[in-house]
């Protein structure tokens, strides 16, 4: 006679508030962060071994139907920029501490508009509870904004809408970051009357329109120039197909005996740079001193020398964004805010 296999029983929440000796109630304000319902820290690392110890899984479906929410968020961005990658770093890991999964999304070959609003009807239908897009720093689409506004969705922009108070928006303070950058570079005793050069590099693709971020850069070099009492130094190079021409730029350098230090504002045309001067015979961090205001490439270790530079935070923007779009999906009348983050200085070799 053949035995009727018989599936494990499930465990349950009841299962686990009877062996950490509380209600459901509590179990449930533990793993959902039930308002109204105050948890010690005793009571909750009780219910957290009770779930570890009988192996505990919360049905995710279940959940969802009684608290409205998919303990999901959508990152919207281009997935083939390491800078997107490292906001995602930080998303995975404030999510995690959330208990939130997230839900990846890029620009589609059509118009990227059609792809952040397909995240809307994804909200609508419940699948996710809130979006996060990396978007370009002069970013300020106001149709998008009253879009998600009206839909009702949580929603954080990291590094757009920076001048407009009526998104939550996540930033890095360029102009503070460029400043750092400049008292790290400046030495007084060497270069009493001379500040440090400042290489703006852009690119033909922005029709070398300056973005939001390379005019908080530029101010904040002027500012700190005339806190000094120092005559700004700027110079502009065009990049092309991802690189610059130094060459002349270097023989000028060479002529005018120049040994003030230089701060480049993209990291990307530094290798272009080293290899020019490297042809002059100048050395990094020797003949010529050379600092990014940015580490988009990560040029600050795979760089001989190191590479000087402030690095833009973009894995901290992502834990802050996270935490940022948690409140309004837990709060959902909160009023706009901006977070503001300082730059990470990272002395090299190089200057």
């Amino acid at each position: 006679m053949n035995k009727r296999s018989s599936s494990p029983k499930r465990t349950t929440s009841q299962d686990v508030a009877k062996r950490a000796g509380v209600s459901r109630s509590v179990v449930s304000a533990v793993l959902n962060g039930t308002p109204g319902i105050g948890v010690s820290q005793q009571t909750r690392d009780k219910v957290l071994a009770a779930i570890q110890e009988l192996d505990y899984h919360v049905d995710s479906r279940a959940r969802g139907m009684k608290t409205g929410r998919s303990m999901t968020l959508a990152a919207f961005g281009d997935t083939s920029h390491p800078l997107f990658m490292r906001m995602l770093e930080g998303m995975q890991r404030a999510s995690e501490q959330e208990g939130y999964h997230l839900l990846l999304s890029s620009p589609s070959r059509g118009p990227a508009g059609e792809s952040r609003e397909e995240l809307l009807e994804l909200y609508q239908q419940r699948r996710i509870d809130g979006i996060v897009t990396l978007d370009d720093t002069s970013y300020a689409d106001t149709d998008w904004a009253a879009k998600v506004k009206n839909s009702g969705a949580a929603y954080v922009s990291v590094e757009g809408y920076a001048e407009d108070e009526r998104v939550h928006s996540v930033h890095a303070n360029y102009r503070e970051s460029i400043q750092a950058a400049l008292e790290y570079l400046w030495n007084p005793v060497s270069f009493t009357h001379t500040a440090p050069e400042y290489a703006e590099v852009f690119s033909l693709s922005h029709e070398g329109i300056v973005n939001w971020a390379e005019q908080q850069r530029r101010l904040g070099y002027e500012e700190w120039c005339s806190e000094k009492g120092l005559t700004p130094n700027i110079s502009r190079h065009k990049q092309e197909e991802g690189k610059v021409d130094w060459h002349e730029w270097c023989q000028d350098r060479i002529a005018q005996q120049s040994a003030a230090p230089v701060l480049v504002n993209w990291s990307s045309a530094v290798p272009n740079l080293q290899r020019a001067a490297h042809s002059f015979g100048l050395r990094l961090g020797q003949d010529l001193l050379v600092m990014a205001a940015d580490n988009t490439i990560q040029g600050d270790v795979l760089s001989v020398p190191t590479l000087s530079c402030v690095e833009i935070p973009y894995i901290e923007m992502g834990e802050a964004a996270v935490r940022q779009v948690l409140k309004q999906v837990r709060e959902p009348e909160i009023a706009p805010s901006k977070v503001w983050l300082p730059a990470i200085l990272k002395p090299g070799e190089s200057a």
